[in-house]
């Protein structure tokens, strides 16, 4: 059942020189992660194409609104965005869970999509290793934020939170499970704790319904298309280019070195410019 689309929080971002018939750009961020995991790469980007870029916090996460998880609402949300800020076409840069949004919504909607990037992410299931650890570090993140000792700042909030759950791992797991800064998105509430600002039963309820999180890819989008991914990652996206070539017959495919799953944390200055490359293209 698709619910009614929610109002996303984003951040706006203006470039130097605004050209206004181009059409936007919009950035969707990761499973547990919020808009403020892109840092300064949308402002860099919307200088260089001079287009407006939206930083978008996806429902369940950040500043929007949370409820029950996980079916297509996130497509009808994008669609309802794009609508709000009137723009009849958009550029989407996903990465991970908004990677896979942009997938379905450009194979669903594809007249709406000028271009589409896409982030360490593939219409192919993810190994069960890869759920498991996933759901492990769901798990130990919420026992990690109730035995956090008070008075830390938010980034030692953040690596406790970190170094917790990686040495609750095993030695084989731990090979494949890379954390960065925004792995954790947290605020402090008026009792000096933190918590989340995921909602992180919502997200446990996609990963043990991963099924249906991965399901629903049909049709075939042809307009050009770029997967950037970590050649580090456990997600091996590179391998599935025979497969994505299928839906997506105008793709690029972008291995970034010495990057695992979020490429645009792990070696910024390579993803910028695989993205800008891209984006210029004509």
């Amino acid at each position: 059942m698709t619910r009614c689309p929610v109002q996303s929080a984003f951040n706006f971002v203006r470039p130097e020189v605004c050209v206004e018939r181009k059409a936007p750009i919009l950035f969707l961020h990761g499973l547990t992660a919020s808009k403020e995991s892109w840092n300064n790469i949308p402002q860099i980007v919307a200088n260089a194409t001079n287009r407006k870029a939206y930083v978008i916090d996806a429902r369940n996460h950040g500043d929007s609104p949370w409820g029950d998880f996980y079916d297509d609402s996130s497509l009808d949300d994008l669609l309802y965005f794009m609508d709000t800020i009137n723009a009849p076409r958009a550029i989407v840069v996903g990465h991970s869970m908004g990677g896979l949004t942009a997938i379905k919504a450009a194979l669903k909607w594809p007249a709406r999509f000028e271009k589409i990037v896409i982030e360490d992410a593939s219409v192919k299931k993810a190994s069960q290793q890869i759920i498991e650890v996933m759901k492990h570090k769901i798990a130990m993140s919420e026992i990690a934020i109730e035995e956090m000792p008070v008075g830390l700042n938010e980034a030692n909030a953040r690596k406790f939170i970190m170094e917790f759950v990686m040495n609750s791992l095993p030695a084989e797991m731990q090979k494949v499970t890379k954390f960065d800064d925004y792995s954790f998105v947290l605020r402090k509430t008026e009792s000096g704790r933190f918590v989340f600002k995921t909602n992180i039963e919502a997200v446990q309820k996609a990963l043990e319904n991963e099924d249906e999180f991965m399901s629903g890819f049909s049709g075939v989008y042809e307009r050009p298309t770029c997967f950037i991914y970590g050649n580090m990652s456990p997600f091996q996206v590179g391998n599935d280019e025979p497969l994505l070539r299928n839906f997506f017959p105008n793709a690029k495919f972008v291995g970034v070195e010495y990057a695992s799953h979020t490429v645009h944390n792990d070696n910024a200055p390579d993803f910028t410019e695989a993205l800008l490359n891209f984006l210029q293209e004509p």
